[in-house]
């Protein structure tokens, strides 16, 4: 495992790191301005969610389950990329020894 391709480079991985360890609050940020849900005392205009915006009564079925299909795969992706994140962040950073102690368990097998 330790030979594959990583998506993220050492570098990005501190910054991840940086960014959103134990910060909860950051995520919350983040899932705000991604996922805006309505909130009543926001001042007018200043929450929307676009998909809302289409106009749903000159679409067919069809188009319609299209369109809502599609909000909801960018809403889970979405979801996933900020646990992803806080998953990366919080991961626990294994020492050199901690890491030949790993090895040599795994070869004595």
């Amino acid at each position: 495992m330790e030979n594959k391709q990583k998506r993220f480079t050492e570098q990005e991985l501190g910054t991840i790191r940086a960014l959103f360890k134990d910060n909860e609050a950051g995520l919350k940020v983040l899932r705000k301005v991604f996922l805006p849900q309505y909130e009543y005392d926001a001042p007018l205009g200043q929450v929307i969610d676009l998909w809302m915006t289409l106009n749903f009564q000159n679409m067919s079925p069809e188009e319609k389950i299209v369109n809502l299909t599609a909000r909801n795969q960018v809403i889970t992706h979405v979801e996933q990329q900020l646990s992803q994140l806080q998953f990366l962040a919080n991961e626990k950073e294994e020492t050199a020894e901690e890491k030949a102690n790993r090895l040599a368990k795994n070869s004595s097998k």
